[in-house]
């Protein structure tokens, strides 16, 4: 079969709406497998999911027993063993679907093409490729949607060198328009479980987020080829403040995080690895698909989370400064 690759300079509808069916999202109900591959070996998640239009769904781990309902005003989560639900606001868009407007923004940073495919869970499907443009600078995904709903089917995501399946994703069983009770998009857990509300957490300006968390901004003056800032968020509880950044490419994401104190990321094996960040001497941190670097600013605790090489995460850890220090006009900032 031949390949079929898209270049950077295309059409709208080359860019995205040529590639993928319109999203067309039913009601569904499926059982799914999620694999991280670390390096202690694969840990394996497997779970069901319900899904409604509207922002309804219902995923249950098998293992834990956990629960997580979106009724599509809030999201509660349940705790088996502690007992206790959290109560968010829901997000905007519920259901797992491969939208044009991510390939048109991952064009920037991905060469994009059509793979051969089969079937998935019973559903004919289409294959996208996205391959760095920038070789080892950031994953190479693989993303199997159902060629009718354009719901994805099976991700994998490979290591940023593309050698290493790093993780994986994949519908095993998937019912269209299933009947169900009402009740399943009611909030889980026996009905004198604890209940712990969080608010909102709305993208800030700068200047807000530092009021909130009682912090300076901190912003990199560089990031890798097609990142864009997404949101400021800002938390604060007692004495501990907290800022995060978020970037992303479309595809994969990159946080920076600042905070009065420091909480240390769980690694994956023994003990962090220093390394120099400017005058700071830093850890790196081996959290499977996600690398961490974390080290002490002098405003703050410094910590940078991403699915980005080594190399890359370093260069932008290294550029971060208070956001009054950078130059007007910083690298894609």
């Amino acid at each position: 079969m031949v390949l079929v690759a898209l270049p950077a300079a295309r059409s709208t509808a080359q860019t995205g709406e040529a590639l993928l069916p319109s999203p067309a999202p039913p009601d569904y109900r499926g059982r799914k497998v999620v694999i991280e591959f670390t390096s202690h070996g694969p840990r394996v998640t497997s779970l069901s999911v319900l899904c409604q239009p509207g922002g309804r769904e219902r995923r249950e781990l098998h293992t834990t027993r956990g629960v997580q309902v979106l009724d599509g005003e809030y999201s509660w989560q349940y705790f088996p063993e502690r007992d206790v639900v959290l109560k968010r606001p829901a997000p905007a868009e519920g259901g797992e679907f491969l939208r044009p407007e991510q390939l048109r923004r991952a064009l920037a940073s991905y060469a994009i093409q059509v793979v051969p495919s089969g079937p998935i869970a019973g559903r004919r499907s289409r294959a996208v490729e996205f391959t760095p443009r920038f070789a080892g600078s950031r994953p190479r995904r693989v993303v199997w949607v159902d060629a009718e709903t354009a719901l994805i089917l099976r991700t994998e995501v490979y290591d940023t060198e593309s050698r290493r399946l790093a993780w994986l994703s994949v519908f095993e069983e998937l019912e269209y328009r299933p009947s169900f009770d009402a009740t399943a998009f009611k909030r889980p857990g026996p009905p004198d479980v604890t209940v712990v509300e969080f608010g909102a957490e709305p993208c800030l300006e700068p200047a807000e987020a530092e009021r909130l968390a009682g912090l300076p901004v901190a912003l990199p003056a560089y990031l890798p080829e097609g990142f864009d800032r997404q949101c400021i968020r800002a938390r604060r509880q007692r004495d501990y403040g907290e800022i995060q950044v978020v970037f992303g490419d479309g595809l994969s994401l990159l946080s920076l995080f600042e905070s009065t104190s420091f909480r240390e990321p769980a690694t994956d094996a023994g003990s962090a690895p220093a390394v120099a960040v400017g005058h700071a001497t830093g850890r790196w941190h081996d959290l499977g698909l996600v690398t961490g670097i974390s080290w002490r600013a002098p405003w703050a605790h410094m910590a940078l989370l991403g699915e980005l090489s080594r190399s890359e995460m370093h260069k932008v850890a290294g550029s971060v400064r208070e956001r009054t220090e950078l130059s007007a006009s910083p690298a894609r900032q």
